[in-house]
């Protein structure tokens, strides 16, 4: 910020009051009513001189306003008696409005709205209007034909103007109007920099980002000028914690200091004080956060000025203040798969201070690292660099440790064995039956589990292994039985021995009938025919049954005879 000494001419050349001269910019000018755009645009030639501030009627009914900015609003007492001035032209003239049925400028302020009807309307060239700011100058109440306000009224709403309109449209058609030099007589100003190169505007001031929690609340071309003495200049610290403070380099002469509390200080004139004496006080003025460990982030100090018309002004100094940060000293993790979430601040070395980012980051947008969600990998934790502040980065390497995997689930053949192995980088384990070998041998379906521990971990993982058939069942049906008294070889079946779902067997004697049925294999037959001993001789049988091979079902069939002995 460019630095300037406070000098009488200055006061001078602000003295002038509230003003708009549209050389730079439309200085926060709006439009209201049937304009169309809500920001009044900003012509950088064609003004009287210089820029202006141009409206273009929207032309759909209604009547469009120039509306004043902030500047032109709050408690300007002082303007009682004195002028509101300015330029104005039209583009057209054909049809315009002659029957005064619309105010040329409103001002509306301490609860009331004044209204003021200009001689003639704006021409096609600059026109210029001096409108006087007392009750007898041709003001009325809330309409032309509204009655004629009172000095009190009239006072009242200047000390607490909450808006102006200037009238831009004056006929029913397209057109549009410019609007130049607008002032109001206003000998009061308050400006904490003076040239805005802070780059707060409003007659705000904006600091450098601050590396450490002190620092000035004004900029060095501070101003504050009035007509009327200032009674006082109250200054406090918004939203103030027990550990921040306003201080005082020096107590200025004709000005009483009190302090209600250390973030709030009353600047109060002692009997002759000037602005320049409040000015010189404001800039002898410091920011400090006696706090151990200050936070980051901006402060506000507010300052209400009073005459005695009462509170005339409101301004703000914003400090960002980035206080250096210590994010800590590198370190290293590892953590199982599956694990809960952790505090990745918690595992960094040193002191590292809190409120730091991390990247790349973490999936929940906190401190905490989901092994679920957050891969494997470098994180910086770190404090972003505020202005001329350095930053602090420190890292971690986080490690997840996988769990093993002892191998797919699997079919195998019957009468085949697998080996079920201990898979590399386990440091002690256990198989499910209790054993600690290198292997288990599996010759049973069932599921078959290992636990073991990683360098850090306890993992566990399980196997199911189940068998089938791989070759078509190989059964045996005896040819020949004797069942005789004697109990050897009294009785006959055929011998299945693998899985079967459906089993049907059927007997035939030579003339073609069915003497016996079976639904099982474990059935057999003791030889008779109808409850009697058959006679001997050869029978004829039928097997259908239905096994599995290879994981699916198959149906199998087979003829044979066998001869019965007596």
């Amino acid at each position: 910020m460019r630095v300037l000494v406070l000098l009488p001419l200055l006061l001078s050349h602000f003295a002038i009051g509230q003003i708009s001269s549209f050389d730079s910019g439309n200085e926060g000018w709006t439009t209201s009513g049937d304009a169309t755009s809500p920001d009044a645009t900003w012509m950088p030639t064609g003004g009287n001189p210089g820029g202006h501030i141009r409206v273009t009627d929207q032309s759909v009914g209604g009547t469009w306003h120039f509306v004043a900015p902030s500047k032109f609003r709050g408690n300007k007492c002082d303007a009682y008696g004195k002028h509101l001035r300015y330029d104005q032209f039209v583009s057209d003239t054909t049809n315009e409005d002659k029957s005064n049925s619309l105010p040329d400028v409103v001002l509306f302020g301490g609860g009331l709205t004044l209204v003021y009807d200009n001689a003639s309307n704006p021409q096609l060239s600059w026109t210029h209007y001096d409108i006087l700011l007392r009750e007898d100058a041709g003001w009325r109440l809330a309409a032309l034909d509204g009655p004629v306000p009172t000095e009190a009224q009239f006072r009242a709403a200047l000390s607490d103007i909450a808006g102006w309109r200037i009238r831009g449209e004056y006929r029913p058609l397209a057109d549009f109007g410019g609007l130049d030099n607008v002032v109001l007589e206003s000998d009061f100003g308050f400006d904490l920099d003076g040239d805005d190169s802070s780059g707060a505007t409003n007659g705000d001031f904006r600091a450098d980002t601050l590396c450490y929690p002190f620092g000035s609340v004004a900029d060095a071309d501070a101003l504050l000028f009035s007509e009327k003495p200032i009674d006082s200049v109250v200054v406090k610290i918004l939203y103030a914690s027990s550990d921040e403070v306003l201080e005082l380099d020096a107590f200025p002469a004709k000005l009483d200091i009190e302090m209600a509390n250390l973030h709030s200080i009353v600047l109060k004139n002692a009997g002759d004080a000037t602005p320049s004496d409040f000015v010189l006080a404001i800039q002898l003025m410091h920011y400090n956060d006696l706090s151990p460990a200050p936070l980051r982030g901006e402060r506000i100090i507010e300052f209400r000025v009073f005459t005695e018309c009462g509170q005339v002004a409101i301004r703000y100094a914003y400090l960002p203040i980035f206080p250096p940060l210590d994010a800590g000293l590198d370190a290293d993790t590892a953590v199982c798969a599956g694990s809960l979430p952790f505090d990745m601040h918690s595992v960094l070395k040193g002191n590292p201070d809190k409120g730091g980012k991390w990247s790349p980051t973490l999936s929940s947008g906190t401190n905490f690292f989901d092994t679920t969600r957050d891969a494997a990998g470098l994180y910086a934790y770190f404090f972003q660099k505020a202005g001329e502040c350095h930053s602090d980065t420190a890292y971690v390497l986080v490690t997840i440790e996988q769990p093993f995997e002892l191998r797919a689930d699997t079919t195998i053949c019957f009468g085949d064995t697998l080996s079920l192995l201990v898979p590399p980088g386990l440091a002690d384990w256990q198989w499910g039956d209790g054993t600690r070998g290198s292997e288990w041998e599996v010759t049973a379906p069932g599921t078959y589990a290992l636990s073991g521990r990683t360098q850090h971990c306890m993992f566990s993982d399980s196997v199911r292994v189940a068998f089938y058939t791989c070759q078509s069942c190989p059964f045996y049906a005896p040819n020949v039985f004797a069942p005789n008294s004697d109990g050897l070889n009294a009785e006959w079946r055929i011998f299945l021995p693998c899985a079967w779902f459906e089993y049907r067997l059927e007997i035939f004697d030579r003339w073609g009938n069915l003497v016996f049925i079976a639904n099982d294999p474990s059935s057999s037959w003791d030889g008779s025919c109808g409850g009697r001993a058959c006679a001997p001789g050869v029978y004829v049988w039928h097997l259908e049954w239905v096994g599995e091979l290879f994981g699916e079902r198959r149906k199998y069939l087979a003829e044979g005879d066998v001869t019965v002995l007596r």
